[in-house]
């Protein structure tokens, strides 16, 4: 299993990225997506990088 990566903290363990042993990701890097031409809350943006885990 990869390590977490300590400068991305998640708590989705649905996600295959989540490092199942810390609050982390594994990814050295994500993509935070926007839901409108305008993101004006949290809600409207979301992890791009997020996948299912199978």
């Amino acid at each position: 299993m990869n390590q977490g990566n300590h400068n991305i903290g998640c708590t989705v363990t649905e996600c295959r990225h989540h490092a199942k042993t810390m609050n982390n990701c594994t990814l050295t890097h994500i993509e935070v997506v926007k839901h409108k031409s305008e993101a004006t809350c949290p809600e409207c943006t979301d992890c791009g990088s997020f996948e299912k885990e199978k």
